[in-house]
């Protein structure tokens, strides 16, 4: 294990043309004693030593213990001559004194805050502490009645907003981990977690501010990332969790839930059986919900859906009122702690649905002067599996990070449209095959004594097949003028290998804190296609058949820096980057392309810290970005059954800048938080799209060398405000607005797009009788050209009530309503759908409910949104009124 530690640092310091290397620094000794105006001890104060009087760099960190007592460990390898003492407590005034960088002692005495007798800090206290940058909350004073999964509970807390995948945000930001009594058996997974994980099974609830995972990086890293750690109840018993499980009619409905959990000493285990035809998606389990590593992000193969398959997706009202599924989901997850700092992790996920939907589309196109319209009726059905099985080892010290994952998955979707296009009759049948291979070696260890250096190596493989068959046969003039086709059948086959590898290197120059990272990564594609029409009368040639090889080197070395000038913190990074592309098309040999790219980009951001609460700042990024595989390959593609497609043959940069302001308050104790962002965004392309649509809505699309400039503005304001356990809001607004050129039907157009959004969420528990829950969007759009213009608008609304009609039973109504106009048409289309459930708490573990979903049994749901020089009308099919009775049980 040394000697293979040993070769990886070699490999990745080969990367670096040099390394600095520093004394050790001095260690030093502050301890003392924390108490109150009447000399009594005080636990769980938070003694912090910076080098700044806010905090901007924290050096070392403490809390005191039941007697008071506290002592700082800490090494001066910035040489200074004083440093800030913090003390901090829920209960009593922040303390902030300087003194000389030495061993020493010294106590404190803490004043009572006077706030600590205002009328929400007596309720808030039994539910909320705060230690340093952790908030912990009590899941009982915070669950309502109605709550029954620790999801439900979590979305209780303040600033937190929760997706409808599952995914967890904390002040509009993802989550980085979720915890299961420290262990992150999930990793991005959780919401197997947060959905099958019973409220009552949960003592409290950790909210981590400026958390790092890994251990080395506590202490010597500064991090802005959030993570939620679950403490189980002790007497929750050795295997805990729940299930669900009801039936429907008139249509025979159904839904069962199983997630049994095991936690005992050193191991963890959570299986998950899914399956349901009620309208309730489950895609979405297992799906990683985390940004991950930033650093082999960079490096992975990017997603290439080369055809479109079969869209089964709605819009903002509720699944369980169109989606017409059969589904079912098999998980297992888990987790050995052979020691403290080691441990290994598996996982089995196996998903399989078939989803379906019926809608009605019209989409209206502008030019300059004229609008066309394209009506689309489609009935699509899509089956997708899903297979995924890996394992991961992690060994997390407080002078060593590694971890190695290898992850194998498998794909499989077949779907079929149905299609009534401006009058022409259509099926389309979809199949797409692939495999993926990833292993992924990550490290982290010391240089010295707190200079971190890190590294990893990623390796891919991926092989993929599309098919698309669409009858009868379309865009028949571009191969073959012959009317006797029966079909129009694209395939393509893709191979992918992928290698990469990163080192990163932290140190310190006199005060200010330095960056390098340096990655390299090799591609290797192959991309197989064919159109042709059948039955086949003779071999098609490029550009119907194509043979396209792939292959680009990219490395990027970036220097980073932190300059903190009082309350003023300054981030730059400047980036070198160098891409080699080489594409050939065997098919047709004088298809060559072979380049390379020098950039130098800057990055820089300024935050300028008023006080603990309240942060302004901005930045500014000039970057350049060149065609990736998914934009060279050139041969004609059929990548729906009413669109063909071709790239250019040159390589095409982008290059942007982009300027960014934004505001942001928190108040964690009162519940408040503000954010206003802005950003300014000027691209440069190299080309325009031009699209030629005929009466019968079919499109052509190409890519033409023409200069284009794309300009984009927008405006995010969201304030939320809350009362623990009682009351929770959310109110935001959003502008943005664009300009780009392009060409359609022979026209060049500039089109200027608007877009506005105002949303309001409330979310109001009494704990008594009654509970609320609001939710209200309100869209405005445009389209505008020379002489043309459409406008739209949607107002969608949703509301539940509860009303708790006995200690253990509740009623619930329902309500999800919108209401859409198009300026063209000046039509108004308003659709609203009613439910009601019942809810039996038989005991502390068994629920019942009862339910009726579309009361009216409402036929259709209507939309609209518009996009570049398009607006749509969108009207689904809803299912039809549906009796359900369930239970609930939690083991």
């Amino acid at each position: 294990m040394k000697k293979l530690l040993q070769i990886n640092i070699l490999f990745f310091l080969a990367l670096f043309l040099g390394v600095p290397f520093f004394a050790s620094a001095q260690q030093y000794e502050i301890q003392g004693l924390i108490r109150d105006s009447e000399q009594k001890s005080i636990s769980n104060a938070v003694i912090l030593a910076s080098d700044t009087e806010n905090e901007a760099n924290i050096l070392a960190y403490k809390s005191s213990d039941n007697n008071g007592n506290y002592k700082l460990i800490f090494k001066n390898d910035l040489k200074l001559d004083s440093l800030w003492l913090i003390v901090r407590h829920i209960s009593y005034e922040i303390i902030r004194v300087k003194v000389p960088m030495k061993s020493i002692s010294k106590d404190f005495n803490l004043d009572l805050k006077v706030e600590q007798l205002e009328q929400v800090f007596i309720k808030s206290q039994k539910i909320v502490n705060v230690k340093g940058d952790t908030i912990t909350y009590d899941v009982q004073g915070l669950k309502s009645k109605k709550d029954y999964t620790i999801e439900e509970v979590i979305n209780r807390i303040p600033g937190v907003t929760i997706a409808e995948n599952g995914q967890i945000k904390y002040l509009d930001k993802p989550i980085s981990h979720l915890y299961i009594n420290g262990s992150d058996l999930l990793e991005g997974r959780y919401n197997i977690a947060t959905r099958g994980i019973p409220a009552d099974a949960v003592e409290k609830i950790d909210v981590m501010q400026k958390h790092n995972h890994n251990r080395i990086d506590i202490g010597r890293t500064e991090s802005d990332k959030v993570a939620f750690n679950l403490k189980i109840k002790k007497d929750a018993g050795l295997i805990f969790g729940s299930m669900k499980a009801d039936a429907g009619l008139p249509f025979l409905t159904g839904q069962l839930d199983a997630t049994p959990i095991y936690i005992k000493n050193q191991f963890q285990n959570i299986n998950s059986f899914k399956l349901n035809n009620n309208g309730k998606t489950l895609r979405d389990i297992g799906n990683d919900l985390t940004t991950g590593n930033v650093n082999f992000a960079n490096l992975q193969l990017e997603k290439i859906p080369v055809l479109k398959e079969p869209n089964i997706n709605g819009v903002g009202l509720s699944s369980k009122y169109w989606l017409d599924n059969d589904s079912y989901t098999i998980t297992d997850d888990g987790l050995h702690k052979i020691s403290e700092t080691n441990l290994i992790k598996w996982n089995i996920n196996y998903n399989n649905e078939l989803g379906g939907i019926e809608s009605k589309s019209t989409t209206e196109f502008l030019t300059n002067n004229a609008t066309s319209a394209i009506v689309n009726q489609t009935r699509n059905q899509l089956r997708t599996q899903n297979f995924n099985a890996g394992v991961t080892q992690e060994i997390n010290k407080r002078n060593l990070y590694l971890r190695n994952s290898t992850n194998f998955s498998g794909f499989k979707n077949a779907g079929i449209e149905n299609i009534i296009l401006n009058n022409n009759k259509i099926v389309s049948l979809f199949n797409k095959n692939e495999i993926h291979f990833n292993n992924a070696t990550n490290f982290k260890t010391l240089l010295g004594n707190d200079r971190i250096i890190q590294g990893g190596i990623i390796a891919e493989l991926e092989q993929k097949s599309e098919n698309l068959n669409v009858v009868p046969p379309v865009f028949q003039n571009l191969t073959e003028n012959n009317s006797n086709k029966d079909a129009t059948i694209q395939d393509v086959y893709v191979k992918r290998l992928n290698i990469g590898g990163f080192s990163d290197y932290a140190f310190k120059i006199m005060k200010s804190d330095w960056n390098l990272r340096q990655n390299i990564s090799y591609n290797d594609f192959n991309f197989e296609s064919s159109l042709n029409q059948v039955p086949e009368l003779q071999q098609q040639n490029f550009p119907f058949s194509s043979n396209f090889d792939f292959n680009k080197i990219a490395t990027s070395t970036n220097l980073n820096c932190k300059f903190i000038f009082g309350k003023i913190k300054i981030y730059g990074s400047l980036s070198a980057d160098f891409v080699s592309i080489n594409t050939k098309e065997n098919n047709d040999l004088s298809l060559t392309l072979n380049d390379s790219f020098f950039f130098m980009q800057p990055n820089l951001t300024a935050i300028y810290t008023i006080n603990s609460k309240l942060i302004l700042g901005t930045s500014y990024a000039n970057n350049n970005t060149i065609s990736n595989f998914s934009e060279l390959y050139t041969p004609i593609l059929l990548t729906t059954y009413n669109t063909v497609a071709q790239n250019p043959l040159f390589i095409n940069t982008i290059k942007t800048q982009t300027f960014a302001p934004f505001l942001t308050y928190s108040n964690i104790l009162k519940s408040f938080f503000l954010s206003v962002n802005g950003n300014l965004n000027n691209a440069i392309s190299g080309v325009t799209f031009s699209s030629q649509l005929n009466d019968e809505g079919f499109m052509i699309t190409e890519i033409i060398k023409q200069p284009n400039t794309l300009k984009n503005y927008s405006l995010s304001t969201s304030i939320k405000k809350g009362f623990l356990g009682s009351f929770n809001s959310t109110l935001t607004y959003s502008y943005f607005a664009s300009l780009n050129d392009l060409f359609f039907n022979n026209q060049f157009i500039t089109a200027i797009n608007r877009r506005q959004s105002l949303s309001l969420k409330l979310i109001w528990d009494s704990g008594k009788w009654f509970s609320v829950e609001y939710d209200c969007r309100l869209n405005f759009g445009s389209s505008k050209f020379e002489d043309n213009q459409i406008k739209n608008s949607l107002l969608f609304q949703t509301a539940s009530i509860d009303f708790y009609t006995t200690k253990s039973s509740r009623l619930n109504f329902g309500i999800e309503s919108s209401r859409t106009t198009v300026s063209t048409n000046n039509n108004i289309a308003e659709n609203t759908l009613f439910s009601t459930s019942y809810f039996y708490k038989v005991s502390k573990k068994i629920n019942l409910n009862a339910s009726l979903l579309n009361i009216f049994d409402t036929p259709f749901f209507t939309t609209t949104n518009s996009m570049s020089n398009f607006v749509n009308s969108n009207q689904f099919s809803l299912r039809t009124r549906q009796f359900t009775l369930g239970f609930t049980y939690s083991l």
